[in-house]
């Protein structure tokens, strides 16, 4: 409940979120609507509620998507139920979650999938790319309907891949910025021990005494300013910037802004992350065509250091 609580008019101003808010933006705005919203889920003579148990959700194949079969792509990262009752909102909720509702009958209960932007809590939200449940259930007061684990997918008439980088492929959407294909500092890597999906995943290497790199990738082309995310998969003992470079204007020079760096997970394993990158994209003045750029960093006493990466997809809405 508290989660639906805090949640509640955070909704608002999510949507915008994918593309132009600050972190402390946000902050502020989770603020300002934590301290004006009421819990209203209980706004009936209902006294006893019915309960929905929802297990989680399992991202599935697309088969009108060409890469959706490749093992990999499913990766997912999903925390939270978005939960409606006959369009009205009722709360967020940390999976697997009982959900009380003080309505009884059919009703139509709507679970949407939710993530962390940039891997921070405070930026939870529906992922837009996603499918979601609809379904008209009967509720009783007092018993609970369990809905099991969601198939869900990529909605592919609202999902552009303008890059999907499983490193399966003999070759790769990023190179070394400003070197040959022949010298890149991103490799394939086929061990073992270290690829989770498939037969490789990518791999950045920086020693101590090495000079810092960027990887950067092929052009995109973009003018669907709705949303622009960056998923990947990581693994490293090193941090690890992630960023847009481009031209505000033709006669400009190019420009590499820094949208986060992820940090050491050494000890973690693989992980997840949903990237924010509509904000620096503003900071270029939105030019229609960009590129996405990997930049390894050293660490003080890793002498070896590397970056792991694989499902590397940068998605946006249909181009106008």
């Amino acid at each position: 409940m508290l989660i639906a609580l805090m949640f509640k008019s955070y909704f608002i101003v999510m949507n915008k979120t994918l593309l132009s808010y600050s972190f402390l933006t946000i902050f502020v705005l989770f603020i300002f609507s934590f301290s004006f919203v009421s819990c209203n889920d209980f706004e009936s003579d209902q006294t006893v509620p019915s309960f929905v148990y929802v297990k989680g959700f399992k991202l599935v194949e697309n088969p009108n998507i060409t890469q959706s079969s490749i093992d990999g792509f499913q990766t997912e990262a999903i925390q939270d139920a978005w939960v409606y009752v006959d369009n009205e909102y009722i709360g967020t909720y940390l999976l697997p979650c009982n959900i009380p509702v003080l309505k009884e009958g059919n009703h139509k209960i709507d679970i949407r999938p939710g993530v962390k932007l940039n891997g921070i809590a405070l930026t939870r939200t529906e992922y837009p790319f996603y499918t979601f449940y609809s379904q008209t259930h009967n509720l009783k007061a007092g018993q609970t309907t369990t809905i099991d684990t969601i198939d869900i997918m990529y909605k592919d008439e609202w999902t552009v891949f303008a890059i999907a980088e499983l490193f399966e492929r003999p070759y790769l959407a990023f190179n070394t910025d400003g070197l040959n294909q022949d010298s890149n500092k991103l490799v394939k890597c086929n061990n073992q021990d270290t690829v989770k999906w498939g037969e490789y995943c990518g791999a950045m290497y920086l020693n101590s005494n090495q000079a810092i790199y960027k990887i950067i990738s092929d052009s995109i082309f973009c003018n669907n300013y709705s949303s622009l995310i960056l998923e990947i998969d990581y693994w490293c003992n090193i941090p690890f910037g992630i960023g847009i470079s481009g031209k505000p204007s033709s006669a400009s020079a190019t420009q590499y802004i820094n949208a986060m760096t992820l940090y050491s997970n050494e000890n973690k394993g693989w992980q997840k992350v949903y990237i924010v990158l509509g904000k620096v994209w503003s900071q270029l003045s939105y030019p229609n065509y960009f590129k996405v750029f990997f930049t390894p960093q050293k660490k003080d006493g890793v002498t070896n250091g590397w970056v792991y990466i694989d499902n590397v997809k940068i998605i946006h809405r249909p181009n106008n």
